[in-house]
């Protein structure tokens, strides 16, 4: 039988988008190949036809989901500061924080890359340096600053929601999160 010439982009897509959503949940070492197939609908064989182990996958997710979406955003510097502002808002959020299978990659995925191959960290570096770049050129105050200032929001982001899972639910892990995004906003300038 003949399959269409865009089958292997769409199961490459499919395992994409379930590993990063079976990633996030279980961890990269909570689900093995077989149960990242089954999440996509595929076969081990069209795993591993796509991906040839399962770290090219992470390497893989870390590429395609590590910032969005701001990365892609575009407009004048204060249409993107502005989409920075409401991003932060959703990413610092009692939402983000309950649905770890839909949110960003980095508070549960950044553990695991620090195990990875030197070729998985080479990419989230990549992928880091980009979103820093970016938030940057939205940042007001002095250009001398902007970078560390970036830096400083994307650590809030990530350390709030990090910190905020591994409570209870409640004032304590809420009172985080505000705190978090108050300073977060405030960096902006």
């Amino acid at each position: 039988m003949r399959y269409p010439p865009d089958q292997k982009a769409k199961a490459k897509e499919a395992i994409l988008r379930a590993g990063a959503q079976a990633l996030r949940v279980n961890g990269f070492n909570g689900i093995g190949v077989d149960g990242l197939a089954a999440a996509a609908g595929v076969t081990s064989g069209a795993f591993y036809s796509n991906f040839p182990n399962k770290e090219s996958l992470l390497e893989g997710v870390i590429e395609a989901f590590l910032g969005k979406p701001f990365v892609d955003s575009t407009g004048s510097v204060a249409e993107r500061r502005e989409v920075l502002k409401q991003w932060l808002h959703e990413y610092i959020s009692a939402y983000h924080r309950e649905n770890p299978a839909v949110g960003c990659v980095m508070p549960t995925l950044s553990a695991d890359v620090a195990r990875a191959s030197p070729a998985v960290q080479e990419t989230y570096q990549l992928k880091m340096t980009e979103l820093i770049q970016k938030v940057s050129t939205v940042l007001g105050g002095p250009a001398a600053n902007r970078e560390r200032r970036a830096w400083s929001i994307v650590a809030l982001m990530v350390g709030a929601i990090e910190i905020a899972r591994a409570m209870p639910d409640g004032d304590e892990a809420n009172r985080a999160m505000a705190y978090a995004l108050e300073a977060a906003i405030s960096l902006i300038g």
